[in-house]
């Protein structure tokens, strides 16, 4: 298990070099760094940033939070939708050609994520929560309704499209399970809230280049033990990165802590992905809003980093004396 930086909302010299002194390797970068006015990513752009990122000491690994205008009308089921899913194939393509092996996306029609950002954490820090008894009755989003089937059809028919263009360029796609695991939200139903959600997505495609962005946040806000599902997942290579991060419990209601402060037991979660046999990259998540931090959390997130490498470490001197 390794230590990634988390570029999905900044990536500048003083990310990256925060990133090299606190001892990422590998960066996971966010989609609105680069022009996205085409409908894909372009080969050029894609070759840019991955130097900029080894010319910072780092390795590229995995672009998130892909647009959603790239593909709103496969997740709606549109007119237009072979248009983006060709599109797509297009950055899949130019992903592998640039050296780039991963892309996280998800499948959430209506993007709802917090319905506070002012709950009071430890010692003040601010940090976001979700209560489903302020949603549940809210009224339905522009889409109109739309059902889990209609949902299941539409990433059935966009991975079987799109998974064997991704293997063939070489790129894994990873999916980032609904957060919160909670439906309907706005009368628009939302898949991606549960163990056997998961599993059946990555077996709708089997394939080496399905799996998941596993956001143990989300993960745990979910009824199981998400303990299970880092074994599950982990055994069978369908975790291409991590999201570590912790919650005070799962919905319907729950805020967001500091990676100690949680209803998960963080050191038992890094064991479990040791005996799994994961060997990818985890990075910091969602961190309190802490004392005279700058905007993009950098007091906050060396708190998690460092905890996280410790866990790290503390792990691998136990792997190793079994």
């Amino acid at each position: 298990m390794k230590l990634g930086l988390d570029a999905r909302h900044k990536l500048d010299d003083e990310l990256l070099t925060f990133g090299r002194q606190v001892g990422a390797t590998h960066v996971i970068a966010g989609a609105p760094i680069m022009p996205s006015d085409k409908g894909y990513y372009h080969f050029f752009d894609l070759l840019r940033l991955r130097k900029r990122v080894e010319d910072a000491g780092m390795v590229l690994w995995a672009i998130e939070n892909v647009p959603f205008h790239f593909y709103d009308k496969v997740i709606y089921g549109l007119p237009g939708r072979d248009e983006q899913i060709e599109n797509w194939c297009k950055t899949l393509r130019n992903m592998g050609k640039a050296g780039i092996p991963v892309l996280g996306y998800h499948f959430m029609a209506v993007f709802l994520f917090r319905t506070s950002e002012s709950i009071v954490g430890r010692g003040g820090a601010l940090v976001t929560g979700f209560d489903y008894d302020l949603v549940k009755d809210a009224p339905v989003a522009e889409t109109g309704e739309i059902t889990e089937e209609q949902l299941w059809d539409n990433l059935t028919y966009f991975l079987k499209a799109v998974i064997p263009v991704a293997e063939q360029a070489g790129v894994r796609m990873a999916l980032h399970p609904d957060d919160p695991p909670i439906s309907p939200i706005a009368g628009v139903a939302r898949i991606m809230r549960s163990h056997a959600a998961l599993k059946r997505l990555t077996e709708i495609v089997p394939s080496p280049s399905n799996a998941l962005n596993f956001c143990q946040g989300t993960v745990s806000e979910m009824p199981e033990n998400v303990l299970d599902a880092i074994r599950y997942f982990g055994q069978r290579k369908k975790i291409f990165y991590v999201h570590f991060r912790n919650t005070t419990g799962p919905v319907p209601s729950f805020a967001e802590t500091f990676i100690d402060n949680g209803f998960v037991d963080m050191l038992q979660a890094m064991r479990a992905y040791a005996e799994s046999g994961f060997e990818g990259y985890l990075i910091d998540d969602h961190t309190p809003g802490v004392v005279n931090d700058a905007p993009w959390g950098f007091r906050g997130r060396a708190y998690s980093i460092g905890y996280m490498k410790a866990l790290i470490k503390a792990v691998q001197f136990y792997e190793g004396r079994k």
